[in-house]
């Protein structure tokens, strides 16, 4: 709820939703199969989701499913379960609602209980919020969240009712709406229709099958009266069931805090989704489900890097009667030097055949504080580019002293992410740079090869300008403002300036990425939001002031000029960190940072940075020792697994092993029946348009429900879920695609790195001093080649026990030894009691497997280490079964990779991942050995269960003790071997 709330000081806020479901709610690929049996990645027919949004789509998922299929949309539970959690916050006193709020308190008091003077927060717990930066895709992700909601509202999975999409501007309405129509065009079977909210009541008792109505409106014309654009909310109510989703929605004057409670009333019996490139308050900080702002898009790659100048940029000051004259303009020369430079080095890129990238051409963009007023910031700023490009100011200023010493001054921009490892330096190339010359800036920069007086091009837009120099064919610059009539006749008359009536487009903004000769973009607040364009690298912020809504200005406008894509069509990582383009690295840094000044730089650094320190409150992230030298140089086998196609005649597949597809009984009746009297024009239309061999698909799908096919391909239940025979169809397709017409096989191969989180440890622990400890403790346990026992929150007792174990992949052994303590301040490590005895047991005996040349073992974490085992659940889908342990054996030139599993397994399931096993690493009822590199490689597999006793054929995979799983794995290797 995006309400003002006090300061919490002294408290970590961070995105505690985030890290209550990563801890509480299964990893996506362990969801039942109806959750997450769902398309995350494509959007349209050119158009795939990237990783890191499929990433927040499946967050969500998780975040659905534990509210819904878990509580049972409790809200007090989930709110009891965060409190529980949350054992660093006090999370009543930060987020509840209190009569102090008086505007908040009298909207809500009518619709929620309270408790005295506060409203509990677990009224409104019903919420996940997407922090995620300015040109990461939100638009994307917000259709494809409604997609994913209607096919659960479709199976039953979440409650059927109405979706609400609210944003705060006209042009963020229309982005939406191209979105929508893109994807609508590559959907097949269902179809989803936008109407405005006034529309609602008229809507919404027509009804069409393959229709979706999605509702739509300005967030800031929400209100508690009706007038013409403006609507009460108390008309649209729906008993508070809706989905409604808030695409910046908090944004606008503090009436828009009123709005906010709106939005909480119409969600009430629903669920809110909020997405945010800038979230400040704690409340919509605390429960953000997906984290993927400012500083972790740049951390991992996407956008450009970002630099800032530590010099102030002032041109004016009013404590000096006359300001220094050459220091107004160095700054302002710097900007024009670094555009030049970055012009410059653009071409050559984009000029060499051999790398084929299509890099953008650099634009400068300079943000005022005042418009329109007498001396305002951007008369000021016109008035001294207007001097430094005229005949006279060319010699006075340009070809000078003044330009030479702005070359020379040039200091080193400073990183507000200087602690990550991926960021270079300047990103400057000081040797170019300085042979940059006053002719070359005005050449890159104001399209002209001798300098002269400014006119102003004048277009029939009411919000933009264009600049020209008279000796030039082309504009070099372009203001945009909100009333640009005004300003034109300002500028006219205090400058004296010729107009040019001839400008071609009426609205040239947008068109800026083909406009390759505009340069220079000025203008206030009315454009730093609802415009994409990769091409500035250099912001300047010219006395844009501080306070929240200057953050947020700051975050939003920097987020704008982050877009970078080196490779048409391609995504946004930036090519500079990849080693395969080093020798081209200072060309390619420059074109992939953007350059910031600002009237007070440590403002601007301050706001940045504390995007960064948000996450850090979240957890800090350590890495622990690769146990480089018991590696050795010694193979790391892993399995992978590969798809390889089968034939798709119905008489060559009924000879195949292929698993079943489980079905309701009613579902099989009503699919038959249907696929008897559909023709194959509709099924095609339907279902499979985005197919390949659609024909051949369909002859198979309605060969499948003959009477003498049926028992080969189905397990039909009357204890299976329906699913209604559209979505069955849909899904019996998939399961054609995937388990029918194609199987999974095993193979093999070495890897550098088969286990990553170690580098991952998350450390959650409030006190930076027991941070530090667990720190110093890991480097001595490492040096010493011992174990240690230590207090991570400062009690009398150990919680933690850090092992020195010298066959184990990475060092050392993290251990909890309070589990209840430990479960929410250390992420990744050895939790359960079943692997700590394991690892205990093992260490004692380890002097067993001198057998062997050498050893090594480690800790599989789910989900991070990508070492599983696909298998069959007893739904009759695939999933991923990640053992506790991977063990490599090595006896001259032949390998032994083991999985030990020591958790005690329900026979049944354990059956099930015995078979998944036996599958891909087993043939004609034989261990399967592969050969790599001139070795041989076979795979085991050694289920734990105290309580022994299983069917012969699964025997040999369960043992009862560390002991026997010992014996059993020596003996087993003399007889492979």
């Amino acid at each position: 709820m995006a309400s003002k709330t006090k300061s919490s000081n002294n408290i970590n806020i961070y995105p505690l939703l985030m890290n209550f479901i990563d801890e509480k709610a299964p990893i996506f690929e362990e969801l039942p199969y109806d959750w997450r049996n769902v398309d995350l990645e494509s959007f349209s027919d050119i158009k795939k989701l990237w990783d890191f949004q499929i990433e927040a789509l499946k967050y969500a998922i998780r975040a659905l499913y534990y509210y819904y299929e878990i509580l049972n949309a409790d809200k007090q539970k989930f709110w009891n379960e965060l409190e529980e959690y949350s054992v660093d916050l006090d999370l009543s006193s930060i987020m509840n609602i209190r009569n102090s709020e008086s505007d908040v308190w009298k909207i809500l008091n009518r619709y929620f209980y309270n408790e005295g003077d506060k409203i509990p927060y677990s009224n409104f717990i019903n919420r996940m919020g997407f922090w995620m930066a300015t040109g990461s895709g939100k638009t994307l992700v917000i259709v494809k969240l409604i997609d994913t909601l209607i096919t659960y509202m479709e199976r039953g999975l979440i409650p059927k009712t109405n979706i609400l999409f609210l944003t705060y501007r006209d042009d963020l309405i229309e982005q939406f709406k191209i979105h929508f129509e893109e994807f609508n065009k590559s959907q097949s079977g269902k179809i989803l229709k936008l109407y405005e909210l006034k529309d609602f009541n008229s809507v919404l008792n027509y009804k069409s099958f393959f229709e979706y109505p999605i509702f739509y409106y300005r967030s800031d014309n929400i209100s508690d009266v009706q007038k013409d654009k403006i609507i009460n909310y108390e008309n649209y109510d729906n008993g508070g069931n809706w989905y409604v989703i808030l695409d910046e929605a908090h944004k606008g004057d503090k009436e828009s805090s009123k709005s906010q409670q709106y939005f909480s009333i119409l969600s009430r019996n629903g669920f809110l989704f909020n997405f945010s490139a800038t979230f400040t308050d704690e409340r919509d900080i605390l429960t953000t489900i997906f984290e993927f702002n400012l500083s972790s898009f740049i951390e991992k790659g996407y956008g450009k890097e970002i630099r800032i100048f530590d010099e102030k940029l002032k041109i004016k000051d009013k404590s000096i009667k006359d300001f220094e004259e050459n220091k107004k303009y160095l700054i302002i020369l710097k900007t024009l030097i670094l555009l030049t430079y970055l012009k410059k080095i653009s071409k050559e890129l984009r000029n060499n055949k051999e790398l084929s990238l299509e890099y953008h051409s650099p634009l400068a963009v300079f943000l005022v504080n005042s418009v329109n007023t007498i001396d305002s910031d951007l008369k000021l700023l016109f008035k001294l580019i207007k001097e430094i490009t005229s005949i006279e100011g060319y010699e006075k200023i340009l070809n000078s002293q003044i330009f030479k010493i702005a070359i020379e001054s040039f200091n080193n921009p400073i990183n507000p992410f200087d602690e990550s490892k991926s960021f270079s330096g300047a990103n400057i190339d000081r040797n170019f740079l300085s042979n940059i010359t006053p002719l070359d800036v005005l050449k890159e920069v104001f399209n002209s090869e001798t300098p002269g007086e400014i006119e102003i091009v004048k277009s029939k837009s009411e919000k933009e300008l264009a600049l020209k120099l008279m000796t030039s064919e082309k504009p070099f610059a372009l203001i945009k403002v909100g009333d640009a009539n005004k300003l034109f006749k300002s500028l006219v008359e205090e400058f004296k300036l010729k107009v040019q009536e001839t400008f071609d487009d009426e609205d040239y903004f947008s068109d800026l990425d083909e406009k390759e000769h505009i340069n220079m973009l000025l203008g206030s607040r009315a454009f730093y939001e609802g415009w994409d364009s990769n091409r500035p690298n250099v912001i300047v912020f010219i006395n844009i002031g501080k306070g929240e809504s200057t953050k947020k200005f700051v975050l939003q406008s920097i987020g704008r000029g982050l877009r970078v894509q080196p490779v048409k069509n391609g995504d946004r990582k930036r090519l500079g960190i990849n080693t395969k383009f080093n020798i081209h690295k200072k060309f390619i840094l420059p074109i992939e940072t953007l350059f910031v000044w600002g009237t007070k730089p440590n403002v601007i650094k301050q706001v940045i940075e504390s995007t960064r320190e948000i996450i850090k409150n979240s957890g800090i992230k350590i890495e622990l020792k690769k146990n480089i030298e018991r590696i050795n140089g010694n193979k790391l086998f892993v399995p992978y697994y590969k798809k390889v196609k089968r034939s798709i005649n119905i008489d060559v597949l009924k000879n195949e092993n292929i698993q079943k597809y489980i079905i309701n009984t009613i579902d099989f009746n009503d699919v038959k029946n249907l696929l008897e009297n559909i023709s194959d024009e509709l099924l095609y239309l339907f279902y499979l348009t985005k197919d390949d061999k659609p024909i051949e698909k369909i002859e198979l799908l309605r060969e499948l429900f003959e009477d003498k096919n049926k028992d080969k391909f189905f397990k039909i239940r009357d204890d299976k879920k329906r699913l209604g025979w559209h979505e069955c169809i849909k899904d019996i397709i998939r399961y054609i695609n995937n388990f029918v017409i194609s199987d999974t096989i095993s193979a093999v191969e070495e890897s550098e790195e088969p286990i990553i989180h170690y580098k991952g440890i998350k450390i959650r622990i409030p006190k930076e001093e027991e941070v530090n400890k667990v720190k110093e403790t890991i480097e001595k346990v490492y040096s010493e080649h011992d174990e240690k026992r230590i207090s991570i929150t400062g009690k009398d007792r150990d919680e933690i026990e850090l092992d020195f174990i010298k066959e184990h992949y990475f060092i050392p052994v993290i251990k909890a030894l309070d589990r209840e303590v430990v479960k929410n301040l250390l992420v990744n490590i050895l939790n359960e009691r079943s692997e700590i005895e394991f690892i205990n047991e093992l260490k004692k005996k380890s002097n067993y497997f001198e057998i062997f040349d050498w050893w090594l073992f480690s800790k599989i974490v789910q989900k991070i280490d990508n070492i599983y085992i696909p298998y069959t659940n007893k739904e009759g889908n695939t999933e991923k079964f990640y053992p506790d342990f991977v063990f490599w054996f090595k006896k001259a030139n032949n390998y032994f990779v083991v999985f030990v599993d020591p958790k005690s397994t329900e026979y049944a399931d354990g059956y099930r991942k015995i078979d998944g096993f036996v599958k891909l690493f087993y043939e004609s009822k034989k261990t399967k050995i592969f050969e790599k590199d001139g070795s041989k490689i076979i795979f085991d597999l050694y289920l734990f269960n105290k309580n022994f006793g299983s069917p012969e054929k699964y025997q040999e995979f369960w043992v009862g003790s560390v002991d026997e799983f010992i014996n059993r794995l020596l003996k087993r290797f003399e007889i492979d071997k």
